[in-house]
């Protein structure tokens, strides 16, 4: 995407260390997802960013 010029990339996820489950404890995975529009009107606004950060 960086490459892109439809994209830009502001920064790059830094990686955090993982920590440590109990044994026999389940673990999900999930992603939080953040958007910006240009307004709130989905027929005539785009999306001008995404952010996204997975956790366990």
């Amino acid at each position: 995407m960086s490459r892109s010029a439809d994209y830009r990339v502001l920064r790059r996820p830094v990686p955090r260390s993982a920590s440590q489950r109990t044994v026999g404890q389940d673990c999900r995975t999930g992603i939080l997802l953040d958007t910006e529009t240009t307004s709130l009107d989905h027929a005539k606004d785009e999306i001008i960013g995404l952010g996204m950060v997975k956790f366990d």
